[in-house]
């Protein structure tokens, strides 16, 4: 199995390290995406660590104050979207 992410998610995650680097440095930043990214292999092992979300079509998984959605399809973990737990998701998903 494997992950992918979303071209959402993949701009997430800038987004997330270009605030962390701005408002707590470079530091905080790196180890913050490591940690996302460890995230992301747990996901790989259990891909049901996740709660069931939106009628079962995703799963969200909690990474500090950041929840990850994501899907589970056949050997591929795509992952949807990371957003900040005060952040509503877009309408739309990819």
């Amino acid at each position: 199995m494997r992950y992918e992410l979303s071209k959402r998610a993949a701009t997430d995650i800038e987004d997330i390290l270009r605030y962390t680097i701005e408002n707590f440095g470079r530091e905080q930043a790196d180890e913050y995406a490591s940690g996302l990214f460890h995230s992301f292999d747990l996901l790989l092992d259990n891909p049901r660590l996740g709660r069931s979300y939106a009628g079962g079509a995703f799963f969200r998984y909690v990474y500090r104050m950041h929840h990850i959605y994501y899907a589970i399809r056949e050997d591929v973990i795509r992952i949807a979207h990371i957003r900040h737990a005060s952040q509503a998701l877009p309408e739309e998903w990819e």
